[in-house]
């Protein structure tokens, strides 16, 4: 679903409206593997996953860490760099085909305040996005690595067709070898 179709099931808006976010939406298609967004990146880009899967990861001494999966109708943004003015740490790479809207920053938010429904729309999304970096910190705390990844069958279905396992492994917390057990147990 491409971002205005998703925006309009979430809000009203008009033709006038839809034209204008219309005008300030880029899109591009990856291929597999390919990065949508550097680590330690300045970007003040909104990436919108129109078709696809993504991940979100951050690399730090030869190691490759998933912070998070991101599927369609979900949005990735680097938050240090957007907000705080700060090198984001974290990168974007495609995991499947796909298609990803971006969308400047400061154009999206002089949108906001002339479109009072995308306000609210923008504003509803941070909460989620605060709410699921917060579940995923307790997840990481206080599951097991079964309970965890039962969770990610229920969040991400087809994950297992689309991402390499050390991926997974890395994103539950886990080894390979433990996820090859949990997979196993199924």
């Amino acid at each position: 679903m491409n971002i205005i179709e998703f925006l309009k099931t979430k809000i009203e808006l008009s033709e006038t409206e839809i034209e204008q976010i219309s005008k300030i939406i880029s899109r591009k298609k990856f291929d597999r593997k390919e990065l949508i967004l550097p680590v330690e990146n300045s970007s003040k880009k909104i990436f919108f996953i129109e078709d696809g899967f993504c991940r979100v990861f951050y690399a730090k001494k030869e190691k490759d860490i998933t912070l998070y999966f991101l599927q369609e109708n979900q949005i990735g943004l680097p938050v240090d760099s957007i907000f705080y003015d700060q090198i984001c740490k974290f990168g974007i790479e495609a995991i499947s085909k796909g298609t990803v809207a971006t969308i400047n920053y400061e154009k999206w938010q002089t949108l906001t305040e002339q479109i009072p429904n995308l306000q609210k729309f923008t504003n509803s999304m941070m909460i989620s996005y605060v709410k699921n970096a917060t579940d995923r910190i307790y997840n990481l705390k206080f599951q097991t690595p079964k309970e965890r990844y039962e969770m990610l069958q229920t969040a991400f279905p087809s994950i297992f067709l689309h991402s390499p396992l050390g991926h997974i492994a890395s994103y539950l917390g886990i080894t390979q070898e433990t996820l090859s057990r949990l997979r196993a147990k199924r």
